[in-house]
């Protein structure tokens, strides 16, 4: 074969492999991801397939311990060790949130109740970063502990019994793994306000994290959400006065100690097409997207949208359909990572 023709088939099968959606350098390495919660059968497959499409690096998903351990002694790895090894055969890393206490575990409501005995939830960590020590390396602490539709304990419960004992447990079933947390909604209400949350959480346990994890929505627009992270307010050094004017979670870092000193990432966001369209949920995604990469601003170090795809009912903050077709803001993310593969 002359060299000629060894030089045109080189240059058409990188041609092919940028056309199917390549990655990065490394999956590891990418801004990108997006929230999928826990596919199965075909479904896992056509979703992957898609994240793979977009170049989107990162699936966040939901690991719960009521389904892997249904009674003491029981345990049932299949949904999740199908995910990630669909996620690893796609070149795709996984953030995996574990939550969600079984009803044999707790004295309190299923799912949401306090652990009766923190071993037990220590097992359940532990066996999950062993288990998965090749194809899941990034395990969160709990979904929106601050709010009692996800956790039923107090804030320092959720310190006592769920972020420093699973730490421990991850880092033992598997010391390269990295944990995040605390994942907290960016509310305001009874006895969640995530600013106190988050601030005393890292005074107390910021060393059990290796990233610093948050939610952040605003209902119609990125600069809401842009803003919500990066503002400056009047009352950025008075804690006491937080709740006059809610500050920035640049501030709450800040006044920790633990701003850029770990990596932070935003773990939740996006908006509802069915509320403001699907064309303005596309130029929102894009918009956010062009805030933080390829900017001077460069303190969030990777942002998973909510979510990939609609479900069959309700709501409508996927960048799929229901039935999987693209909708404008899937082109938008796709477009943007095409421009930026590394966020530079």
């Amino acid at each position: 074969m002359s060299k000629s023709r060894s030089l045109l088939l080189l240059l058409l099968l990188i041609v092919f492999t940028l056309g199917a959606g390549a990655l990065p350098a490394t999956a590891a390495d990418s801004p990108y991801g997006i929230n999928i919660h826990a596919p199965q059968g075909a479904a896992l497959a056509a979703q992957l397939d898609r994240v793979r499409a977009a170049r989107i690096g990162w699936v966040r998903i939901d690991f719960i311990w009521a389904a892997v351990q249904p009674k003491p002694g029981t345990w049932d790895w299949r949904a999740y060790d199908a995910i990630a090894n669909a996620a690893k055969a796609r070149g795709l890393q996984v953030y995996a949130t574990l939550a969600y206490t079984p009803a044999w575990a707790t004295d309190g409501p299923e799912l949401t109740g306090v652990p009766r005995n923190l071993d037990d939830w220590a097992e359940f960590c532990f066996r999950a970063a062993r288990r998965y020590k090749r194809t899941i390396r990034y395990w969160g602490m709990w979904n929106e502990p601050n709010l009692p539709r996800f956790w039923s304990g107090s804030r320092a419960d959720y310190v006592d019994f769920i972020l420093r004992p699973g730490a421990t447990a991850i880092h033992a079933g598997n010391p390269a793994a990295k944990v995040g947390g605390p994942d907290l909604a960016h509310l305001v209400t009874g006895d969640a306000d995530w600013y106190d949350w988050l601030r005393l959480t890292l005074l107390e346990a910021g060393d059990q994290l290796d990233v610093i994890t948050h939610h952040v929505y605003d209902s119609t627009s990125n600069q809401g959400v842009t803003s919500k992270l990066d503002q400056s307010t009047v009352f950025a050094n008075n804690p006491g006065l937080w709740s006059v004017v809610q500050p920035s979670v640049r501030e709450v870092l800040k006044t920790t100690g633990w701003y850029r000193v770990k990596p932070f990432w935003l773990t939740e966001t996006g908006w509802e097409s069915g509320r403001i369209s699907e064309d303005r949920q596309a130029a929102n995604l894009k918009a956010l997207l062009g805030d933080w990469f390829g900017v001077n601003r460069d303190w969030v170090d990777k942002v998973f949208f909510y979510e990939l795809q609609d479900p069959p009912a309700s709501f409508t903050f996927g960048v799929l359909r229901s039935d999987g077709s693209p909708k404008p803001a899937y082109d938008a993310y796709r477009s943007f990572i095409g421009a930026h593969p590394n966020g530079n």
